[in-house]
C-alpha cells in the first residue's frame, strides 16, 4: 500500500502518517463493505464528515476512489455514494496445499483477473517452491496486462502451525526462524501468510455465511481438518496463533496412527485423507463397487471427488464412507457446541459436495452427543464460497494486514 501511495504521488514529504493511515481505512472500508456515503464512512470510521470529505477528495484525486452519483434518501438531500475504482489496486492470493498451489489476482472490486491457475507444488517440497511460485506469478501478471505498480499486497494460506509473532510455520518450515522475511526477499510486494483454516474463516466473515455474525466456528475439512474461530465478530488466533487444531484431537481410542504422532486423531477418520484410505481398504476387502469401475480397478486413482461422485450415484461403499465421515464430524461438532455455544457452524472444503449424505449424519451425531438446549438453535451449514474460499481469503487478509499498519514502511 505504501509503495502504491508513493507511486500515486501522495506519499511525499509533508504528508502526515496519520492521513495516509486514514486513507487506508477508507479504502479498506469500501473494499469490505462496498460503496458508502460520506455519512456511512464517518460512522464506520468514527470521523467527522469534514475529515471524510477531505480524505475522499484526496483518494478521488489519487484515482483510487470514484463518485458513483447520488444514492437513495429517506428524506432530504440525497447523499453522494463513493466506491473504489476497479483498477485502483490489485491483490494477490496464493493457496498452498498438500498437493497443489493456486495463484490468483484480484482487483479492488474483489473480482478475479484472468483465470485462477493451479500448479503441482506441494508445501512438503520445501522453501524452493516459493521461487517457482514467483516465476509463475510474474508470468501471470504479464499475461493479464495489469499495472504491476498497483499491486499492494499478497496473502498466502498454508497448512501447519503458523506462529504470527515469530513469522514462522513450525510444521513445514521449522528451521526458518522468520519465514516472513525470507518470503519478503523473494516477492516484490508486502507478503502476509496465515494458517488455511483461519484464512477461510476470515473469508467467511467478510464474504460468506459468517458476515454480520458474531460467534461462528468454521471447519475446514481438507486433507487435514482445521478450525477457524470467530468470537465477538473477530478472528481468534490464541496465544501464538495455534488455535483451532481440531484435527489433532484424539477422538478414537487405540485408533490409526496420525502424522502428528498420536493415535485416533479426528483427521484419521474424517478427513479427505481418511476417505481415500477407507475407499482403498473397502475395495481390497469387497472388490465390487461402482467406485472400482470409476478408477479402473486401480486404487491409486482414488481421490475424494471420485468417492463423493460415486456416493451421489448410489454406490454403497462410498455412501458408507461419507456417512462415517459425517458421523465423526458431527460428534466433534457436538463437543465444540458445548464449549463455544456458537450461533453458526460452517463446514467448508470438498466434503460439502456430499450434500445430505454428509449433513444428515452430522446432524444426527450432534443430536446424539450434545445438549439439546445448547445445540437446538445453532445453525450448521456448508460453506457457500466453494473452492475460492482460501484464495480469496488470503488476498483479503493481505489487504486487512497492510491497511492496518500505522507505519509507512512494511514491517517484515
Amino acid at each position: 500500500m505504501d509503495q502504491l501511495f508513493k507511486n500515486r504521488g501522495i506519499h511525499s514529504l509533508g504528508v502526515e502518517q496519520k492521513k495516509v493511515y486514514l486513507k487506508k481505512q477508507v479504502l479498506k472500508t469500501l473494499y469490505f463493505k462496498g460503496p458508502q456515503s460520506n455519512a456511512d464512512l464517518a460512522k464506520s470510521l468514527k470521523l467527522s464528515a469534514p475529515n471524510i470529505t477531505g480524505l475522499i477528495s484526496g483518494l478521488i484525486e489519487d484515482e483510487l476512489v470514484t463518485d458513483l452519483g447520488q444514492g437513495g434518501s429517506s428524506g432530504g438531500r440525497r447523499p453522494n455514494i463513493y466506491g473504489l475504482e476497479a483498477d485502483g489496486f490489485y491483490l494477490i492470493g496464493i493457496n498452498i496445499g498438500l498437493y497443489r498451489t493456486g495463484i490468483s489476482i484480484f482487483n479492488s472490486h474483489n473480482d478475479e483477473i484472468g483465470e485462477r491457475e493451479y500448479f503441482p507444488y506441494r508445501i512438503s517440497q520445501g522453501f524452493q517452491i516459493f521461487n517457482k511460485i514467483n516465476d509463475h506469478l510474474k508470468a501471470k501478471i504479464k499475461n493479464t496486462g495489469i499495472d504491476e505498480n498497483r499491486i499492494i499486497a499478497m496473502g498466502i494460506e498454508m497448512p501447519g502451525l503458523v506462529d504470527q509473532k515469530k513469522g514462522m510455520n513450525n510444521t513445514y518450515f521449522p528451521d526458518l526462524e522468520n519465514l516472513l522475511s525470507h518470503l519478503q526477499y523473494i516477492f516484490d510486494y508486502p507478503v502476509y501468510f496465515e494458517n488455511n483454516a483461519k484464512v477461510r474463516a476470515f473469508a467467511e466473515r467478510q464474504f460468506g455465511l459468517a458476515k454480520s455474525r458474531k460467534n461462528v466456528l468454521c471447519l475446514n475439512v481438507g486433507w487435514g481438518i482445521g478450525l477457524g474461530i470467530i468470537t465477538n465478530g473477530k478472528l481468534y488466533s490464541g496465544k501464538t496463533g495455534f488455535s483451532g487444531e481440531l484435527g489433532h484431537l484424539q477422538i478414537v481410542d487405540n485408533g490409526i496412527l496420525c502424522k502428528c504422532g498420536k493415535q485416533g486423531c479426528l483427521e484419521t477418520i474424517a478427513s479427505l485423507t481418511a476417505m481415500v484410505r477407507m475407499a482403498r481398504e473397502g475395495l481390497q476387502s469387497s472388490g465390487s463397487s461402482l467406485l472400482s469401475e470409476l478408477v479402473g480397478d486401480d486404487t491409486n486413482n482414488i481421490d475424494p471427488e471420485i468417492i463423493i461422485q460415486a456416493a451421489l450415484d448410489g454406490d454403497d461403499l462410498s455412501t458408507l464412507i461419507l456417512t462415517n465421515v459425517g458421523h465423526w464430524l458431527g460428534r466433534s461438532i457436538a463437543y465444540l457446541l458445548q464449549i463455544f455455544n456458537p450461533e453458526l457452524i460452517i463446514v467448508g472444503g470438498k466434503i460439502s459436495r456430499g450434500n445430505n449424505l454428509v449433513m444428515e449424519p452430522i446432524r444426527q451425531a450432534v443430536q446424539t452427543y450434545s445438549n439439546y438446549n445448547i445445540s437446538s438453535d445453532t445453525e450448521i451449514r456448508f460453506s457457500e464460497l466453494g473452492p475460492k474460499a482460501g484464495i480469496i481469503g488470503a488476498a483479503a487478509l493481505a489487504l486487512e494486514k497492510v491497511t492496518s499498519a500505522k507505519t509507512l514502511s512494511v514491517e517484515i
